[in-house]
C-alpha cells in the first residue's frame, strides 16, 4: 500500500522519513519526489499495513507541524487490493 507525505523540507531524506514514521507505519520503501518544487519534496511511503491501520495512522498525523511546515498525509484511492483487518462479511466493498 502507498501513502503520500507532503510538507517536507528540501533536506528531507529517505532514512530520516523511515526513522520518523516507523512508529506509525511498517515502511518497506520510500520514494522521494523532488521534481517540480525541490524546496517542498513529496515522499511516497510503501507500507506493509492494512488499510484500516493506515487510515488510523493518517488521522492521528492530521495537523502535525514539522519545523514550521504542516505535514499532509494522503492515501491514494486507486491501489491494488490490499489486506484488510476485517473479514469480508464485516465490511462493505462497493465496486
Amino acid at each position: 500500500m502507498k501513502v503520500i507525505l507532503s510538507g517536507l523540507h528540501a533536506d528531507a531524506c529517505e532514512s530520516a522519513i523511515i526513522d520518523s514514521f516507523t512508529p506509525y507505519f511498517h515502511i518497506t520503501q520510500v520514494d522521494m519526489i523532488r521534481e517540480g518544487s525541490p524546496d517542498s519534496p513529496w515522499a511516497v511511503l510503501h507500507i506493509a499495513d492494512s488499510y484500516e491501520h493506515a487510515w488510523a495512522a493518517c488521522n492521528s498525523l492530521r495537523g502535525v507541524f514539522h519545523r514550521g511546515k504542516r505535514l499532509s498525509v494522503y492515501i491514494p484511492t486507486h491501489q491494488p487490493d490490499i489486506y484488510h483487518e476485517f473479514a469480508p462479511h464485516e465490511r462493505l466493498d462497493i465496486a
